[in-house]
């Protein structure tokens, strides 16, 4: 036993001594050799994430297209173009949406909208309708809808109350924008002229003048006096009448000659005098 301790005690002081030149030994494997090339460990290829929502052709990363949608403010554009096919219309046109729209995605960036479907009453303030809209050279829907529409005109308007039988110059009246659906007889636009019209009945205050409203002025009234005069080849005759009724220019009316109180017709040609004709 004291034998095998001495061997274990030599063994590690001759451990011992060597260990330094182990380690020294070690640490020369650690120098890089000199003159001789170190080989480049392989580099793994990177590649750049695909952006999401974008699709890769011949290296060029491009956007993809938004989708197409058919708003409101487009279907009524669509519709007021296709409203005066419809109607006849003098004025501005403007369509509003009784309900509102939810936006519909288009196949093609073209679109328009026809009346497939129209209320047998013709225009009016409230309408409802059938249309078709067609986008891509495709049928994409036909929808019924209720609209609202407005025709604005330029409009004569009583800034007092006329009454019956005034003879009627722009000078008395004036120039307002009328939504000409809200009325129910036709306006008189700016454009018309009112010489040679009378008032049929009276117009109240901030009113428009309506077609209704006006009848051609009577230049001969029932019970005036009137020259009547007559031609038939080179005979000419003049005599006294009485209008038997009024009428406006060109109108056919009965008279009486003063003298035989005979009654026959004469045309009038100005506000004394009268055409008969033989």
């Amino acid at each position: 036993m004291i034998r095998l301790g001495r061997l274990l005690l030599l063994a590690a002081f001759s451990l011992w001594e060597t260990a330094p030149r182990a380690f020294a030994d070690f640490d020369k494997l650690l120098v890089p050799v000199t003159g001789v090339p170190r080989k480049a460990l392989p580099v793994a290829p990177v590649t750049a994430a695909e952006p999401t929502g974008t699709s890769v052709g011949e290296g060029v990363a491009v956007k993809s297209q938004a989708p197409l949608l058919l708003t409101e403010g487009e279907l009524v554009a669509a519709l007021e173009k296709d409203f005066p096919k419809r109607f006849a219309i003098q004025g501005e046109l403007r369509i509003s949406l009784a309900r509102p729209w939810v936006a519909l995605q288009l196949p093609a960036s073209d679109f328009f909208a026809e009346c497939v479907q129209l209320p047998p009453t013709g225009l009016a303030s409230n309408m409802p309708v059938v249309v078709r809209g067609v986008s891509g050279g495709k049928i994409v829907g036909e929808w019924p809808l209720q609209l609202k529409v407005q025709v604005w005109q330029d409009a004569w308007v009583a800034p007092q109350r006329l009454e019956k039988g005034q003879v009627l110059n722009p000078g008395m009246l004036t120039v307002q924008k009328i939504d000409t659906l809200r009325e129910t007889n036709p306006v008189v636009g700016e454009d018309q002229d009112l010489s040679g019209f009378e008032l049929a009945q009276a117009v109240q205050q901030g009113k428009p003048v309506t077609r209704r409203d006006l009848v051609e002025r009577t230049l001969v009234k029932k019970g005036q006096f009137v020259d009547a005069v007559g031609t038939e080849g080179a005979f000419s005759v003049r005599m006294r009448a009485m209008a038997m009724e009024g009428g406006p220019a060109g109108a056919v009316i009965r008279v009486r000659n003063l003298d035989s109180r005979k009654e026959f017709f004469a045309q009038v040609i100005n506000e004394n005098q009268v055409q008969v004709r033989f």
